[in-house]
């Protein structure tokens, strides 16, 4: 890239301060790029390569995972297929905070699918990697909830207790200490980060239409102590639903049709000019490539997830699909926001082909809401056809 966008400004800046005097955004990534500017001096472009970096390990994890879920010999695939992706590559280039999650997300998965389940000590680390990971991305906190719900699913009773009970020494261990400082520095006692109630009013307000790019008016905002955010965020979108409780309901399709629907960043970076301009078609075939790969990932994904086999890996794959659904009916759905699950559904996609059996009517249900995201990526193309067309023109 040319230069930074503005959220890559932003994070930049802040790891420049150590995030001094504020706790808007999920503090993890700032920090990691302080480590790196301590270690690498202030360059962008070492810091770009040492965060892509991160993704050689994510890859043999999800090898990893693979093996576990499918049998030995059967994480080739899901590993060139997670190396690969086009929406992994580009965030890979991004000061952008998608690396550094997915490989904390695979190293829980991997800690908390240890082979010999009775052990505490891979749970008990898995927790600290939980911890790390939700100050990353926050909307990770339900997912400990959701774990345990599959495990009393799968009859498993006490024992999943006790594993999700040893989850939460080490994910306190991480976030509490940023809990007293945010309540400190800011004066709100926030478990991660202030912008959550940022975050619900821009789902529930006049302008949004299930993500975040229409809205424009920020004008509730205007001189507002940081200490206030959650506050009135959360009473200006509550507010909103009371007064609009069916455009409130109908945004919650919408809201999952943005968050697994087609990938825009990387065409939004052509445009404001973040990228050096190649040739337009080849400028428009990494975007078309990028969205069709994420499309048949989805598809072939789901198909296999909806398979009859059954393993800790392929749960855990549920686990954070359920917990992505459950979080965006809240908050709003963008096309990043899925990033996390790409890889796990790599590792899940091998079962699409295998020959296994699946009820007729899940899969006439499954081929329902495919069509339906599919008809979702449609009219988000159309609507965005006067900017694809300058693209090609520039």
């Amino acid at each position: 890239p040319l230069t930074l966008s503005h959220d890559e400004t932003r994070l930049w800046d802040l790891a420049t301060t150590r995030m001094r005097g504020t706790a808007f955004v999920p503090p993890l990534y700032p920090f990691f790029l302080a480590a790196l500017r301590a270690l690498l001096g202030d360059d962008v472009t070492r810091a770009r390569i040492a965060g892509a970096c991160l993704s050689l390990l994510s890859i043999v994890l999800v090898y990893l995972l693979a093996e576990r879920h499918l049998g030995p010999g059967e994480g080739g695939a899901p590993a060139w297929i997670s190396a690969l992706l086009p929406g992994m590559v580009y965030f890979d280039g991004r000061l952008r905070c998608e690396s550094l999650s997915v490989l904390l997300l695979l190293g829980f998965a991997a800690l908390w699918t240890w082979p010999r389940r009775s052990e505490v000590r891979p749970v008990a680390s898995a927790g600290v990697v939980l911890g790390l990971l939700c100050l990353a991305r926050p909307e990770f906190l339900p997912l400990p909830l959701l774990l345990l719900a599959f495990g009393l699913f799968r009859r498993e009773g006490v024992a999943t207790l006790r594993r999700v009970a040893w989850l939460l020494p080490g994910a306190l261990l991480v976030v509490l200490p940023w809990v007293a400082r945010n309540h400190r520095v800011v004066g709100v006692w926030a478990p991660v980060s202030t912008n959550g109630g940022y975050n619900f009013w821009k789902s529930f307000n006049p302008e949004t239409d299930g993500s975040q790019v229409p809205v424009s008016d920020f004008s509730l905002w205007d001189d507002l102590p940081e200490s206030r955010f959650d506050a009135v965020g959360y009473a200006a979108g509550a507010r909103y639903i009371a007064e609009n409780p069916l455009r409130s309901l109908l945004l919650a399709p919408a809201k999952w049709g943005h968050l697994f629907g087609p990938e825009r960043d990387y065409l939004s970076d052509l445009r404001r000019a973040h990228f050096p301009r190649r040739a337009p078609a080849l400028d428009l075939a990494f975007a078309l490539a990028q969205n069709l790969a994420w499309l048949l990932l989805l598809g072939g994904g789901l198909f296999a997830l909806a398979g009859p086999a059954r393993s800790p890996v392929k749960d855990f794959v549920l686990a954070v699909l359920l917990t992505l659904l459950l979080v965006h009916l809240v908050y709003f759905g963008d096309d990043r926001f899925h990033m996390p699950l790409a890889p796990l559904l790599a590792v899940a996609l091998p079962e699409a082909w295998d020959g296994s059996l699946r009820p007729r009517g899940l899969v006439r249900i499954l081929g329902l809401l495919l069509l339906a995201e599919a008809a979702f990526w449609v009219a988000i193309t159309l609507r965005d056809l006067d900017r694809i067309g300058t693209l090609w023109g520039g």
